[in-house]
């Protein structure tokens, strides 16, 4: 059989049986007043285009309820200093929810925080002299140094993961690269402590360009600007738990194991898919990052047979050096989960591909 792990967003179609998405946003730890929430399906467009569903402007409390169709969603907020549906500009509020993405079932109820920051000028767009992005990142508006830059060139990874490129801002918060043209996301993180992978815990600092895809054109160099935010516990008070796959609900349909390698050690950073084709030749229907210890939970909007992989590379057939594995439990590599049931111990083991 023909192993191809194509990691792309999952595909999830619309049903009658809504879920509800509730939560407060907040900036600079205030309740924030008139902002909205858009609800997108697809990265694609980068968030830019007309939203799947939407909810606001919010009151005084900062708080949001909507109820879309059962589904995987990217969550943004964004509030105009003009009115609601403008363009984002300079002086905004503005948060793509580092929990992303959230999955819904029929009859779910969610409940997240979401944290914004003002949308800060950068100055001139673009600067001639060479082809790439140059930028820099803040926190609380003021620049922030070993932020780590990541540029992937899709939504395949919901932003997670090693990207097409990556580099730590210096003292002035500043970072540069020369990729060529085409459309880059480019995503800021700096983590606390002595976390080195996996979700960014309480005191990381994370941060998406609001302008996302930022397009290179050859010849210039476009400017962009990030102004971070601080995980805090109080901001996602009564929200729920945020894996490396997204924002699992409690109870929900869960696939978990950990992913090893020939000799028996954890495995972390590895993409784990889940998919409805047996052939796994076509784009998996959800998709999770194993943690520091090798961990994984893949979340999914419910149960079935599903054929269960792992590769530490994304796109196109795996090559030689890659990391590669499938769930050797069963011959054709399938599991069956009840919706509404966590299904933990379905270990994979990956080996290089020589």
């Amino acid at each position: 059989m023909l192993f191809l792990l194509f990691l792309f967003p999952p595909l999830v179609c619309p049903a009658q049986e809504s879920g509800t998405l509730t939560g407060k946003i907040s900036s600079r730890g205030k309740p924030l007043e008139g902002a909205m929430v858009y609800l997108h399906r697809s990265s694609a467009n980068g968030f830019q285009g007309l939203a799947d569903y939407k909810a606001g402007p919010t009151g005084p409390d900062g708080l949001f309820a909507v109820s879309p169709s059962r589904g995987r969603y990217f969550v943004i907020a964004h509030k105009s200093n003009r009115r609601a549906g403008l363009p984002i500009e300079a002086g905004d509020e503005y948060s793509y929810y580092g929990g992303n993405p959230v999955t819904l079932g029929g009859g779910d109820t969610i409940n997240i925080g979401i944290n914004c920051t003002p949308v800060l000028e950068v100055g001139e767009k673009f600067i001639n002299g060479g082809t790439g992005i140059r930028g820099r990142v803040f926190l609380d508006g003021k620049p922030l140094d070993r932020a780590r830059v990541t540029l992937y060139q899709d939504g395949e990874t919901i932003f997670r993961g090693i990207g097409y490129a990556s580099m730590l801002t210096d003292g002035t918060g500043e970072f540069s690269f020369n990729p060529e043209a085409g459309k880059y996301f480019v995503v800021a993180r700096k983590r606390a402590g002595e976390e080195k992978m996996g979700p960014l815990g309480e005191g990381g600092v994370f941060g998406f360009a609001h302008e996302n895809p930022i397009e290179v054109i050859e010849g210039r160099y476009t400017v962009i600007s990030l102004n971070t935010s601080t995980k805090l516990l109080k901001v996602k008070e009564g929200a729920k738990d945020i894996t490396s796959g997204g924002t699992l609900k409690a109870g929900g349909t869960v696939i978990a194991g950990v992913v090893r390698g020939r000799s028996g050690q954890p495995v972390p950073g590895v993409f784990t898919s889940a998919y409805r084709d047996p052939m796994m030749a076509q784009k998996p229907d959800f998709i999770a990052v194993t943690g520091p210890d090798g961990s994984y939970a893949i979340d999914l909007s419910d149960g079935g047979e599903y054929f269960i992989g792992a590769r530490n590379t994304m796109g196109g057939p795996p090559e030689h050096g890659d990391l590669l594995g499938r769930y050797a439990g069963t011959e054709d590599h399938s599991v069956r989960v009840k919706t509404g049931e966590k299904l933990e111990g379905i270990d994979i083991v990956v080996d290089v591909v020589e």
